[in-house]
């Protein structure tokens, strides 16, 4: 076994590229809380999580007091990490990071945890610095959202990391000693983020929430709230609603509807401290960040450069690899409603270049996942679509975009129907733009794909064109026998749903 003790790499020293996963990865995540292991799969771009469990053993429980690490708290962890050690031992896997953070950074005992934790991995554990910490929470969430501008707070048991971000570079970084499992008092919080200059300039419109306190806190906010989606990722509270749920989990008389039981007893603390830090930052609204510091280290270990440049793209080229009927599908499909996608990002915004480049990410990832279904009972595809688009495994879509994604594969599989049940979510979060939008986007797929069977070759038998008000459907000398009526009925209700005339040119040998 090497070394008990190995401090991570400084993050100045950390290789820009990669290579793919050759084998699965296990990160063992030893926080003041909780301590988590998550398995990732080897195959493809993507390592997607195939286990992932988390264990309450409050190993930072009472360092307060003394600055010790409390025997009846390191049995407890010690017992959680033999377990994930045997879990490990069975599925085989040899390649493993395992970190420690604020809790047994801060430990005056801490290699009576330390040295039985990594002989039980047979395995070294790295010790995070403060630095580092903050690093990888950042990173973590960059990976997701590459241009997040603001600050980020990562509120653990025992400390708070905070990251200045613009246009997602670190500007700024610090770390206190207190977190939801601390006795500390308001007037200390308040010390502390005042002497902060960049944290109490009021200049941050956005605070992004990372940890399980703010999970909760979102939580709260879509139980008391009726809030219709309920993915905590990509969560907007709007600080008012924050502060008036905050205050009510701090008061004597704590009334915590919605904050999960594992998170109440630690609540009151935790609404204290985000509670100082939204008056000091000035924040206009709470960001909920489903990332974590286990983002920042799979970044850093287990994507290559291409992958973190658009992690979306990496994920749902993975999923169209499992879900679609023949390869090479969605590109046929992007190069087909690239036109007339550019012509409804036009309608929106003829100017604004980040929004056409936003809907072209966005039509991309509607063809990769077109598929998603075809395997289900045809009476209820639409409906199990959303579902599946809905819950995406990713954090690295708004709530805005998960429901236009689900209108268009909704609307891929189910048509104009009106005999359909349409789940509620379609009708919330969206303006009618762009449901409408994402409509047409649906009604194309579906066009596109019934059309050609599903086969590339027939789509790119296929071109658009938009000129005039009028939707010209190119049809090559080989695909004029897949041309019928019901084709030219689906057709006309792609037209018709982004205002246009339609026509269909079949060209001749």
């Amino acid at each position: 076994m090497k070394s008990l003790v190995a401090p991570f790499l400084d993050p100045r020293q950390i290789e820009k590229s990669h290579l793919h996963q050759t084998a699965p990865m296990a990160i063992i995540d030893i926080g003041s809380n909780s301590i988590r292991l998550v398995i990732y799969a080897s195959q493809g771009r993507y390592p997607f999580p195939m286990f992932n469990e988390r264990a309450n053993c409050r190993l930072g429980e009472g360092m307060d007091y003394d600055g010790m690490l409390r025997e009846e708290q390191i049995k407890i962890a010690l017992a959680t990490l033999a377990r994930f050690a045997k879990i490990l031992s069975n599925m085989g896997i040899s390649k493993v990071h395992a970190f420690a953070t604020a809790a047994v950074r801060r430990a005056k005992n801490a290699k009576q945890f330390i040295s039985p934790a990594a002989a039980l991995l047979n395995n070294e554990i790295s010790v995070l610095s403060q630095q580092a910490e903050a690093y990888y929470v950042a990173r973590g969430l960059t990976l997701n959202l590459p241009r997040a501008t603001g600050l980020v707070a990562d509120l653990g048991g025992c400390s708070i990391e905070i990251i200045k971000l613009k246009n997602g570079q670190i500007k700024e970084s610090t770390s206190f000693d207190f977190g939801h499992l601390s006795k500390v008092k308001r007037s200390q919080i308040n010390d502390v983020f005042r002497a902060t200059d960049w944290i109490s300039a009021k200049s941050s419109k956005r605070l992004y929430g990372v940890g399980g306190s703010f999970r909760a806190l979102a939580s709260a906010y879509i139980k008391q709230s009726g809030y219709p989606l309920p993915v905590l990722h990509g969560l907007t509270i709007p600080t008012q609603a924050a502060q008036g749920l905050l205050a009510a989990f701090a008061s004597k008389s704590t009334k915590l509807d919605g904050v999960p039981l594992g998170r109440q007893k630690t609540m009151p603390v935790a609404a204290k401290i985000i509670h100082c830090l939204l008056d000091h930052c000035g924040a206009k609204e709470i960001f909920t960040s489903g990332t974590s510091i286990r983002d920042g280290v799979l970044a850093e270990k287990g994507l290559d450069y291409e992958e973190r440049a658009d992690f979306l793209q990496s994920v749902c080229g993975e999923i169209s690899k499992v879900s679609h009927r023949f390869a090479d599908v969605p590109d046929s499909l992007f190069t087909f409603l690239r036109p007339l996608g550019g012509y409804l990002a036009d309608m929106a915004d003829k100017n604004d270049k980040s929004r056409k480049q936003k809907f072209e990410r966005l039509l991309r990832t509607a063809c990769q996942i077109s598929d998603l279904c075809w395997k289900e009972h045809e009476d209820i595809r639409g409906e199990i679509g959303v579902r599946r688009v809905l819950g995406l495994p990713v954090n690295c879509l708004s709530h805005k975009e998960r429901i236009w994604l689900a209108i268009a594969i909704y609307h891929r599989y189910v048509g104009y129907k009106t005999n359909k049940s349409r789940p509620p979510e379609l009708r919330a979060i969206l303006g009618c733009e762009r449901r409408l939008e994402a409509t047409t986007i649906g009604l194309g797929l579906r066009f596109a794909l019934i059309f050609s069977g599903g086969i590339p070759n027939c789509v790119n038998y296929l071109s658009l064109t938009n000129e005039a008000g009028v939707l010209t459907l190119h049809v090559k000398e080989q695909g004029r026998t897949l041309i019928d009526k019901h084709t030219r009925r689906r057709f006309a209700q792609l037209a018709q749903s982004a205002s246009l005339i339609p026509e269909i040119e079949q060209e001749s040998g």
